[in-house]
């Protein structure tokens, strides 16, 4: 060998070293990033799902409050009286479309006779700890006079 080039060599000793440790970090921070993506799609998933089935949860508390403000014509009650209560009813759910939810629902009479007015209020729930949610409707409603 020629002396030059072994103390080139000699010289060169370790930059592999150098190159395989700079790849190495760089490809821990590639993976730790695609770490953290799909963790934030997994999290963002888990809460739109939760947050379509607690207005689903909300809606349904909707039309049980509406139901009973306007019950149907019966022979027994051929004119029913509306149920309005300030007081929370909570409802929890255990089918398998909305386990784990809930819905709360309030009910307000503004004004009198011919003017009295329903606000409900209906408040669902689903998910529990980070991964609660919650989604509120509120409704208006105008008595029938007759």
């Amino acid at each position: 060998m020629h002396p030059k080039s072994y103390s080139s060599l000699h010289r060169q000793r370790g930059s592999m070293l150098i190159i395989a440790v700079f790849a190495i970090t760089a490809l821990a921070a590639l993976g730790a990033a695609l770490m953290q993506i799909s963790w934030s799609q997994s999290d963002t998933t888990t809460r739109e799902v939760l947050g379509t089935r607690a207005w689903l949860a909300a809606n349904s508390g909707t039309e049980m409050a509406m139901a009973r403000l306007f019950p149907l014509v019966t022979a027994e009650s051929p004119i029913p009286s509306a149920d309005c209560s300030a007081t929370p009813v909570i409802v929890p759910f255990n089918d398998k479309g909305l386990s784990g939810c809930s819905v709360s629902v309030t009910c307000q009479v503004e004004g009198t006779g011919e003017l009295a007015q329903y606000r409900v209020e209906s408040k669902g729930m689903c998910g529990s700890g980070a991964h609660k949610v919650v989604r509120v409707q509120e409704s208006w409603a105008r008595g029938l006079e007759q």
